[in-house]
C-alpha cells in the first residue's frame, strides 16, 4: 500500500551535483511537519549527479528527461508525477533554513484561499534577494533592476526599506520560482507553467494565472531559504542570456501585445548599440597585460548583443501559444 503524501518537493537538477546534495540534505535537516516526497527531475545531466543522489538518498524519486528541457517543462513533469496536495518548486542551488518548509505548509493549511507562497531568500553572502514583486511593466522593470543592483552591493537603506515594507506577510503579485510553494489545485487551475518559457519569467506568468483564478499569493518574510543563484546558468552563460531575452519578448507579447513588444525592442536595440560601442572601445583599449581577459569579455558581450539584435529583428522567431 502506497502511503499518502501531503507535500511533493520538486527539484530540477542540471549538472549541479554538490549543490543538489546539499539542498536535499537541508530538507532532511528541516523537514516538513507532514509526510513528503522528493522528486528530482534530472534535465539531461552528463555528470555524476544521479549516481550521487541515488547513492545517498535512495528514497528520492529520480526522473530523467534525457536532455535539457528547460525549467518549465521539467517542473511540469514533476507536478504531473506529484502525489502531494501541495507542491514545492525548489531550485537545486537552495538550502532550507529555520524549518521554512514546515512553516510555509502550516501557513497554507491555515489559509485555504492561498494559492502560492514564497519565503525570503538570501544569497550566498547572506544578502537579501529580490524574490517577489508587482506584476512587471517596462517602467517597473527598470526600477526593479535598480533595486536589484542596490541589493547586490548591499545597500543598507534599500534593504532596510524593503524589509520594513514587506515585514511579516504581504500580498504580492508574484514570488520567485526558485522556492515557490503552491496548492496543487491552484497549479492545475492555472494550467501549470507555460512551457514556451525555457527559463525566466515563467514564475511571474504562473503567479498571474493563479491570481486570475481567484487564489492569493503571499510573500512570507519571516521564513528564510538560502539561494546561491545562477549555478547552472554559469555553465552556459551565453545561452542563458539569450534565453532571458527570448522569454522577456515572449512575456511582453503575451501580456502587452505587439505595441509592447515594439517598445521593448526599441529599448533593447538602443541598449545593444550602447553596449556595442562600450565593449568595442574596451576591446580596442585593453592593455597588453589584460588583453586576453578583456578580449574574452568583450568578444562575449559583442556576441551577446549580436544575439539580442537578431531576436529584435525576428531572426530568432518567438513562439506563441494559440
Amino acid at each position: 500500500m502506497i502511503s499518502p503524501v501531503t507535500i511533493s518537493i520538486i527539484i530540477v537538477n542540471f549538472e549541479t551535483p554538490s549543490y543538489t546534495l546539499e539542498c536535499i540534505r537541508s530538507i532532511y535537516k528541516n523537514p516538513p511537519s507532514s509526510s513528503f516526497e522528493i522528486i528530482l527531475i534530472d534535465n539531461g545531466s552528463k555528470d555524476e549527479s544521479l549516481d550521487l543522489v541515488r547513492g545517498e538518498f535512495p528514497e528520492v524519486i529520480c526522473i530523467e528527461t534525457g536532455s535539457n528541457q528547460g525549467f518549465s517543462k521539467a517542473n511540469n513533469l514533476g507536478v504531473n508525477n506529484a502525489r502531494g496536495q501541495y507542491v514545492l518548486l525548489l531550485n537545486s542551488d537552495t538550502e532550507i533554513l529555520d524549518n521554512s518548509i514546515a512553516r510555509m505548509l502550516d501557513y497554507m493549511v491555515l489559509h485555504p484561499d492561498m494559492g502560492v507562497v514564497g519565503p525570503k531568500q538570501l544569497n550566498g553572502q547572506g544578502r537579501l534577494q529580490l524574490s517577489w514583486g508587482d506584476f512587471p511593466t517596462l517602467v517597473s522593470e527598470i526600477y526593479r533592476k535598480l533595486i536589484h543592483h542596490r541589493l547586490s552591493i548591499n545597500d543598507f537603506k534599500v534593504r532596510d526599506y524593503l524589509e520594513e515594507k514587506y515585514a511579516g506577510r504581504a500580498e504580492v503579485d508574484w514570488v520567485s520560482g526558485s522556492c515557490l510553494m503552491a496548492r496543487k489545485k491552484a497549479l492545475f487551475d492555472a494550467g501549470l507553467l507555460d512551457e514556451h518559457f525555457f527559463m525566466y519569467f515563467e514564475d511571474i506568468d504562473l503567479c498571474r494565472k493563479v491570481t486570475n483564478h481567484g487564489w492569493k499569493i503571499h510573500f512570507l518574510s519571516d521564513m528564510t531559504v538560502l539561494h546561491y543563484g545562477g549555478v547552472s546558468a554559469k555553465k552556459n552563460i551565453m545561452r542563458v542570456l539569450v534565453e532571458y531575452r527570448r522569454s522577456q519578448i515572449y512575456f511582453t507579447r503575451k501580456y502587452y501585445g505587439l505595441r509592447g513588444v515594439l517598445v521593448l525592442k526599441v529599448l533593447l536595440l538602443l541598449k545593444s548599440f550602447v553596449n556595442f560601442f562600450r565593449w568595442g572601445a574596451a576591446f580596442l583599449a585593453s592593455s597588453v597585460l589584460l588583453r586576453k581577459k578583456r578580449m574574452k569579455e568583450s568578444y562575449a558581450n559583442l556576441i551577446l548583443n549580436k544575439k539580442t539584435v537578431e531576436l529584435i529583428f525576428g531572426l530568432e522567431p518567438v513562439r506563441m501559444t494559440d
